[in-house]
């Protein structure tokens, strides 16, 4: 896929074609040569940007994980005085970031780091349910990861249909999982 030239730096053009080249080709077959091909720049153009293939892909990893913290950064601060609201509205956000960017939900899936979300449930459960012993708390974590991360596979397959309904199936799940059913 070429990407059009416009009014982003040659460096996030880059970016953003290598976020192709990872979802077409994966990491093993990823080629700085079809980067630079698909941005309309030369060969070594990459190199003037990104220290070599392993360094763009770090930085690829880094926009979409930049990307998704944004996202989630606005979810906490409309949501800053409700913890079990700002973690249902955070695993729908994440679910609707999915949709509508495909190819980072792929993405997202190849980084040996921890999964998006990990780092952000915890601490909302811990703050929306104190009362719970430290065990029943991960159990939970684990559920609502499993009901986002599993929604978003789901609705990006087909398997569920994307729809106001299925998000609505999925919030209410959720927020059942944070209240213990």
């Amino acid at each position: 896929m070429e990407i059009e030239q416009s009014n982003i730096s040659v460096k996030e053009q880059l970016i953003l074609a290598g976020i192709d080249e990872l979802q077409t080709h994966g990491i093993a077959d990823f080629s700085l040569r079809r980067v630079a091909a698909a941005c309309n720049v030369s060969c070594a153009a990459p190199y003037k940007h990104f220290s070599d293939k392993d360094g763009l892909i770090n930085e690829i990893f880094n926009y979409i994980d930049s990307q998704l913290n944004l996202l989630l950064e606005q979810v906490a601060e409309i949501f800053s005085a409700d913890p079990k609201k700002q973690l249902v509205e955070s695993g729908i956000s994440y679910i609707k970031f999915c949709l509508a960017n495909p190819h980072f939900r792929a993405i997202m899936t190849l980084s040996e780091d921890t999964l998006p979300l990990k780092d952000t449930v915890k601490p909302l459960l811990e703050k929306a349910l104190p009362h719970i012993s430290p065990s029943e708390r991960t159990r939970r974590e684990l559920l609502i990861r499993s009901l986002i991360y599993g929604g978003a596979v789901m609705l990006s397959s087909g398997e569920l249909p994307q729809n106001e309904n299925s998000i609505a199936d999925i919030r209410q799940s959720i927020a059942r999982t944070i209240e213990g059913y």
